[in-house]
């Protein structure tokens, strides 16, 4: 659960980095580009979005961990 959840916060650090990046390509929203505004939106949603599955990736790894420290055998 943590690789998926690690995998899709990089995917949507891609997604926020091009949205953000297509935003400020057409005059930024200073501008009032309709287009660089519907896109700083996406950008902004995609940072939120990401940075939850980072924070899931990051409590499932470390669920994980604790439990295979507590199940392995010999382990006092």
């Amino acid at each position: 659960m943590a690789l998926v959840a690690g995998v899709l916060a990089i995917a949507d650090g891609f997604r926020w980095g091009n949205r953000w990046y297509v935003s400020t390509m057409y005059g930024g929203a200073a501008d009032g580009g309709a287009l660089a505004v519907e896109r700083l939106v996406a950008a902004h949603s995609a940072l939120v979005s990401g940075l939850g599955w980072l924070c899931l990736a990051v409590a499932a790894a470390a669920l994980g961990w604790r439990l295979r420290i507590v199940a392995a055998p010999g382990f006092r």
